[in-house]
């Protein structure tokens, strides 16, 4: 793509905590004189101290957080977006001590979380945003604190957690967290099973989503046996639908013996689960270890029979065998970074011929592809590693480093920027930071039809700045604040209902970004606030012709639409926008 030197740039003014931009966005701060947000810099939607958008489409949707005004202490905040609509919730542990609160998590249009209100330890709590609605679920551990984590929503009506009681903290040293279920209410929370969730809240720290994720109306999570005079498995992949003979481990992945003296004969070594994602609700994405391929992509129904290696894309094996003389394959490496986009998921893949490039797979068995972003020769020595993504314009739009070595007369090394992908091949959008220069982009979203970012890299000697792309042809990526000379320090991008909300660690304080973007398109950009249970993959929306690729009662006549939003025939084969009255949907029409 040719490169464009020209940098918008939108300069910001001050005025009673609300700014004027160039671009005509309006950027308000949402906390009042003297209250700090303590939010931690995560790269991905589920961390301890955390920015949760909760509520529905009848009562509106708020931003929860954690704030300290210095006189109750750090406690639970709401905003609805306003400075007005911004206020402290309840003191949960009165006076200037904290509660401690953790891992705030959408349950519907409530939120639930770890709290210590003094007298209880740290136990299970939910809010609706006001006093009254906010109390204890349950007190799990009656005598120290049962330390909830892992928080999920399971279904219309529940939410899983994993905790601590009396039994499960003799287990080990350290006490184990076993499996519950709530409806919120403290007669409807109960022990589900007794299986040790690992890594909870402590996970890789390249792991951007967890190890707790919900698929339709299941919740996958990485657990081991609880009984440890039993057989164990190590650190495998477990699902539940929240009942006792509903929750069990999905497939011993790695049947590796383990030689530890003290393991029950049987036992095997875990299989390094992590990065999961919700493949549309069908099925779970993740990464696994096996002896004979390595690290490698998967994918599960929940089934034992429906979990497989999706591909092999490292082949090539150690010198290390097995007691079968089986040897050990190296593996390919899997890093989730994005969401699915158009039917696929995209994700950090390794292959001997391209290094770490972005990998494609739409889950099914042996459908794979990488896209080789850094070709700077050697190419196989050279690697993109491709980042945060996100589908935006019917594009997968992720950021990638195409090199960075200045000494090199390579015209298509273009440094770490913002790239895109149609799922036949990867290109530049914009070269912010022009030749060798990289301006990592980091927690995309898409929010009101505009795709937003932080960008982490030095441009004109200022980072961590709010970037905004109002479309991917021919679009040019717009800074959009000031915050400070240097170092903004933008994280926990979130989507408050068509409004962005985010924090600034360099003010400490929770910001709201209005603007309406004169090319937006919402067919293809929807906002997204309802949770969704249903199998939503846009790739099974197919049919054999221009008619009749799903029921609709509407008289509205029809009309097909390309990913750029061009009005066309849809009579060829492809991937299309359909519109029928106010329904929009993506078909396949082969």
């Amino acid at each position: 793509m040719k490169k464009n030197f020209l940098l918008l740039s939108a300069a910001l003014v001050c005025s009673a905590g609300m700014y004027s931009s160039a671009d005509d966005g309006k950027l308000t701060e949402l906390l009042p004189a003297g209250v700090s947000a303590n939010v931690d810099h995560e790269e991905k939607e589920y961390g301890p101290k955390t920015i949760t958008i909760a509520g529905s489409a009848e009562k509106g949707y708020k931003a929860y957080f954690c704030a300290d005004d210095g006189t109750h202490g750090e406690e639970l905040w709401v905003s609805d977006g306003t400075p007005e609509g911004t206020k402290l919730v309840k003191d949960i542990n009165p006076g200037l001590a904290t509660s401690n609160i953790n891992w705030i998590t959408r349950f519907n249009d409530r939120v639930v979380f770890a709290a210590d209100d003094g007298e209880n330890g740290k136990e299970v709590w939910i809010s609706d945003g006001t006093e009254a609605g906010t109390h204890m679920v349950a007190d799990v551990h009656m005598l120290a604190d049962s330390d909830p984590v892992g928080f999920c929503q399971l279904n219309e009506n529940q939410f899983i957690f994993f905790a601590k009681d009396m039994d499960s903290e003799t287990m080990t040293d350290a006490g184990e967290k076993w499996l519950y279920v709530s409806d919120g209410t403290e007669d409807g929370t109960h022990l589900v099973a007794e299986v040790d969730g690992m890594w909870l809240g402590r996970e890789p720290g390249d792991n951007r989503f967890g190890t707790v994720v919900r698929v339709g109306r299941k919740v996958f999570f990485i657990g081991d046996t609880a009984d440890k005079s039993q057989v164990t498995y190590g650190d495998e992949l477990w699902v539940t639908d929240g009942t006792t003979e509903g929750t069990h481990m999905v497939k011993d992945i790695n049947l590796e013996v383990n030689s530890n003296e003290s393991a029950t004969p049987g036992s095997t070594n875990g299989a390094a689960i992590a990065h999961f994602c919700n493949y549309y609700n069908e099925k779970l994405f993740f990464k696994a270890w096996s002896w004979e391929s390595g690290n490698e992509p998967w994918a599960t129904d929940g089934t034992e029979e429906g979990t497989y290696e999706i591909f092999n894309t490292n082949p090539t094996v150690s010198d290390n065998l097995d007691a079968n003389g089986v040897p050990m394959g190296n593996g390919g490496g899997v890093t989730k970074t994005g969401y699915p986009a158009f039917g696929y998921v995209f994700f950090r893949s390794y292959t001997p011929e391209t290094r770490d490039e972005l990998g494609m797979t739409n889950c099914e068995k042996g459908n794979y592809k990488v896209f080789d972003c850094n070709t700077t020769e050697p190419t196989q020595d050279n690697s993109s590693y491709p980042d945060d993504g996100v589908e935006f314009d019917g594009y997968y739009v992720f950021c990638c480093n195409r090199g960075t070595n200045a000494d090199i007369a390579d015209p298509f090394q273009y440094g770490g920027e913002l790239n895109v992908c149609d799922g036949d091949k990867t290109w530049v959008q914009y070269d912010f930071n022009p030749g060798t220069g990289c301006t990592w982009t980091r927690e995309l979203i898409v929010v009101n039809g505009t795709l937003y970012w932080s960008n982490s890299g030095n441009k004109d000697n200022h980072n961590w700045t709010l970037t905004r792309l109002d479309k991917v042809d021919g679009g040019v990526p717009v800074t959009v604040t000031n915050i400070h000379p240097t170092d903004d320090q933008v994280y926990t991008l979130r989507n408050l209902d068509g409004k962005l909300v985010f924090f600034s660690n360099q003010t400490k304080q929770i910001y709201c970004y209005e603007y309406e973007n004169p090319n937006k398109n919402l067919a293809l950009n929807p906002d997204k606030m309802e949770i969704e249970f249903e199998p939503n993959n846009p790739l099974h929306n197919t049919g054999d012709g221009v008619e009749g690729i799903f029921n609709n009662d509407s008289n509205a006549p029809v009309e097909y639409y390309n990913l750029q939003g061009m009005r066309v025939d849809g009579k060829s084969a492809g991937l299309y926008i359909r519109r029928q009255g106010d329904k929009a949907s993506k078909v396949i029409i082969k």
